[in-house]
């Protein structure tokens, strides 16, 4: 009776019902709305409404009904002119003398109210309130009824809309494979009418188009058809080609094919969607051709989101790092075990953070341990609303070029140790020079044992801090000293000796020397620093003592001995070996332990140079070193020089004091700006033979040659001297037309000016310090 009315009607006819069942003249039907506290007449009957606006609404703090609807129970009044708190004037107006007000409940929620009032007081029977209870529940069923219908025709209404609106073509086809629906893309697509589409239309869009690979492939009536038996989604293709056979299109539209059965009411239907992913596709392809040239870079790229992940890996990281792009996407940068100092990442973040950029060096790691110096930079990746995505991180091994930088700044302070050190040298040697001269002078002065030891101690340290000027100019710009002939086990008795004088009691030393000669031709004191060098190194790796062995041999190496070095050539050798039990050399080391200025000694007590100048003088004397070494058991070096053949006596002979050359009263002119030199130099040759005449510098020389121009017979001067310097001074007396001899003395790091005095026509040269047998020696061969 009801269905097919408006609503509002519904409502009116069933007030009017309620009031011929309950003789009740006025009956309301009020909805609540409890946001907006007001009651909503949707219903009534015998109620003058003419005039009122629709709906009409009545706040709930005013009615009688509101107050129902809040407290959800049955309410009769009877006197409703006595109720100054719901004196509604509507009721005061309609003459309400009986008033009854029943909730509409529905889940236990009031949704309204069911009104009955009568002008007349009369009583309210039981079974009028049973019959206007059960009209209540009644209108609380058909409004849950019409609410739910209109929450379906609100869905569908925007399903349609949705389905109609959607970019990608959708048709439901039955089980004969006719269209049920489609929405507006599937007709554009088939070029018709959403009226006029048909599954035929349909078919004949893709009617060239064959889906699936080789023998299996079908068109798409057979895919539907399979669909429907199988009930699976497993039909999704790419198709790419031209909608129509008569488009030939460049570059031609790529649809994705996705079909699913579904079941409605025992009716079986085949959803079909074709969806246009050409964008995606062509943008995919973009990347991947943008990846490939990402791929071509060396530098390694990858990009990480600010959960750490990796989310793109290039060729160029794989390569830095020992990664595959497989094995890193989705880990994070703690996982792969990147970086060395979690700092310097981390200063690097908050920096792109902050600034949008970074760029810097970090310490890296590859996958099998080994370190990088990386040239980074950073740059942040925004979503295109600005939210920050990712960040792009470009890194640049710079690790050769680190090390070439080291190595050009380590040659910048070799420079400048050269530098200082010529600068040094000659006043060093002035002072050495006449220490080491009075030493010999005073050992044969003195006949006590005990002072003599005590002598040749001092004379022993002169010598090693010549050797110390000696071996920092070698090291630092290449000055080498003469070579000959020498056997080695006389410096390795030397430095037992030195050895047992200062090391700790706690190292027990020991000597191994053939009974054959080992000859080679070297710098004694090139090859006293190597015996220097390897024995201190012994030393501190025992710092709780143990045994240090120096030992000398001659070994032959053929082809097959050869191959224990790269630079070891078939031939005899001399080897000097050095070992100890001490704290041994970690393996991770072995490759560094020649590198200049590494050490692994506490800042202040090692330099790193001493393996680095102990092979630098292997290598310049034709030469190698061998190394082994096991952790906590001890190490040992062997020094490979190649063997001279020579005569065996003069190169095996003991190192003795020679008798001074004595001379026979012949006139010295002894020219140096060190007074301590002039008056060492006169002791000593006054005790030896030799007539002297003193002179502070060149220009006095000069003057006092002419004075005694007939009885000088020899001429020794210093090389660099104020105002007129060594070889201006012999020059000027070639040009007096003097045949003297003349010996000019030098220090190292004065190479420079030596072919000056060689030019000027000095006889012989003796290099700063030196002993008095080598002055009266070289003075007895000139003479």
């Amino acid at each position: 009776m009801l269905s097919g009315r408006p609503e509002g009607e519904i409502f009116d006819a069933i007030a009017g019902e309620v009031a011929g069942v309950t003789d009740f003249p006025m009956v309301s039907i009020e909805l609540c709305d409890f946001e907006r506290a007001v009651m909503i007449f949707r219903g009534t009957h015998g109620i003058p409404l003419e005039g009122m606006p629709t709906p009409f609404e009545v706040p709930m703090d005013v009615t009688i009904s509101g107050e129902v609807a809040h407290n959800g129970s049955l309410l009769i009044e009877t006197e409703t002119f006595g109720r100054r708190d719901y004196a509604a004037p509507i009721l005061r107006r309609l003459g309400v003398q009986t008033f009854v007000c029943i909730p509409i409940k529905t889940a236990s929620r009031v949704i309204g109210t069911l009104s009955l009032a009568h002008d007349k007081k009369i009583e309210v029977a039981s079974h009028l309130l049973v019959t206007a209870t059960g009209m209540a529940n009644y209108i609380a069923m058909l409004l849950d009824r019409l609410e739910t219908r209109d929450a379906l025709r609100r869905s569908e209404a925007e399903l349609a809309a949705v389905y109609d609106r959607a970019p990608s073509v959708m048709c439901l086809f039955d089980e004969r494979l006719d269209v049920v629906r489609a929405n507006r893309a599937a007709a554009e697509f088939a070029g018709c009418s959403q009226a006029e589409l048909t599954s035929e239309r349909i078919f004949r869009a893709l009617e060239h188009q064959k889906i699936g690979n080789g023998d299996s492939s079908q068109n798409l009536r057979g895919v539907l058809a399979d669909t429907l038996v199988s009930g699976k989604s497993r039909h999704r293709a790419r198709l790419e080609q031209s909608v129509a056979p008569a488009n030939h299109l460049e570059n031609p539209p790529v649809l994705l094919l996705s079909t699913g059965r579904i079941q409605t009411g025992g009716a079986n239907r085949v959803l079909m969607c074709l969806e246009d992913i050409t964008s995606s596709v062509r943008a995919d392809e973009q990347i991947h051709s943008q990846a490939a040239l990402l791929d071509i870079s060396r530098d390694a790229i990858f990009v990480r989101n600010f959960s750490n992940r990796i989310i793109y890996w290039n060729a160029g990281a794989a390569r830095l790092y020992g990664w595959q792009s497989k094995e890193a996407l989705g880990k994070t940068i703690n996982e792969l075990d990147l970086t060395v100092d979690p700092k310097e990442s981390a200063r690097a973040l908050k920096a792109v953070q902050e600034q949008e950029d970074w760029t810097g060096e970090l310490r890296q790691k590859s996958r099998d341990g080994r370190e990088w110096i990386v040239q980074s930079r950073w740059t942040m990746m925004r979503e295109r609303d600005g939210k920050p995505k990712a960040i792009l991180v470009v890194n640049t091994d710079i690790t050769e070029k680190k090390k070439l930088e080291t190595q050009l700044l380590r040659s910048q302070r070799m420079e400048s140790i050269g530098t200082l050190a010529s600068g040094l040298a000659h006043d060093l040697n002035n002072v050495l020079a006449p220490i080491m001269m009075a030493l010999e002078f005073l050992r044969d002065s003195v006949e006590d044992k005990g002072l003599q030891t005590c002598l040749q101690t001092l004379e022993m340290c002169s010598l090693r801090g010549a050797s110390i000027i000696r071996q920092v100019l070698m090291f630092a710009r290449g000055v080498e000293g003469e070579r000959l002939l020498l056997n080695p086990k006389h410096l390795i008795v030397e430095m037992e000796r030195i050895a047992r004088e200062t090391f700790s009691r706690s190292i027990y030393i020991q000597t191994v020397l053939p009974g054959e000669p080992c000859i080679l031709l070297g710098d004694a004191t090139q090859i006293q620093q190597v015996l220097m060098n390897l024995c201190l190194n012994a030393r501190d790796a025992m710092p709780r003592g143990g045994t240090l062995t120096i030992s000398l041999e001659k070994r032959v190496l053929d082809q097959a001995g050869a191959r224990i070095h790269l630079k070891a050539e078939p031939g005899p050798y001399v080897v000097i070996s050095v070992s100890d039990t001490g704290t041994g050399i970690p393996p991770e080391l072995m490759d560094k332990i020649f590198d200049p200025f590494f050490t692994t000694k506490p800042l202040g007590q090692g330099t790193g140079l001493g393996l680095a100048t102990t092979l630098g003088i292997a290598e310049k004397h034709g030469g190698f070193i061998c190394v082994e070494s096991v952790p906590e058991k001890g190490t040992r070096f062997d020094v490979y020089f190649p063997a001279a053949v020579s005569d065996e006596d003069e190169a095996n002979k003991e190192w003795g004091r020679a008798v001074l050359s004595q001379g026979k009263g012949e006139l010295v002119l002894v020219v140096d700006d060190e007074p301590a030199i002039r008056r060492l130099a006169e002791t000593i040759l006054s005790r030896n033979g030799y007539r002297t005449v003193l002179a502070a510098d060149g220009r006095e020389g000069l003057s006092l040659y002419d004075q005694h121009r007939s009885e000088i017979k020899l001429v020794v001067s210093d090389l660099m001297m104020p105002e007129i310097d060594g070889p201006s001074f012999i020059r000027a007396l070639r040009e007096q037309q003097s045949n003297v001899k003349a010996i000019i003395i030098t220090g190292l790091g004065e190479e420079g000016r030596i072919g000056d005095a060689r030019a000027a026509g000095v006889d012989a040269i003796l290099n700063k310090p030196f002993t008095a047998e080598q002055l009266l020696t070289q003075m007895k061969q000139l003479l």
